[in-house]
């Protein structure tokens, strides 16, 4: 029995090290601040949270860009698009 003991330490140990190990992801979108996109920004895009819908607007528009990064750290980046509204004619 004092053989399991420092084995169960030690599994229970590793398992609360990994969980500590996780980059948090439950950060609050309102609370980060967007910065403006310019040209050669270098950007790491691990997951995409929310991006500006556009689709019924014409001409260059504002949009903006939620996202992970690699490390799981939440970023807002705004940036100018071109609208995709077609008008049909």
């Amino acid at each position: 029995m004092q053989r399991l003991i420092p084995l169960m330490l030690g599994a229970t140990f590793g398992v609360v090290s990994a969980v500590w190990a996780e980059p948090p992801t439950e950060q609050n979108p309102e609370q980060v601040q967007a910065v403006d996109y310019h040209y050669g920004m270098s950007l790491d895009i691990q997951k995409v949270i929310d991006i500006t819908d556009n689709s019924d607007k014409v001409g260059v528009v504002p949009a903006t860009i939620t996202y992970l990064d690699s490390n799981g750290k939440l970023h807002k980046l705004n940036y100018l698009e071109l609208g995709r509204f077609d008008s049909g004619d």
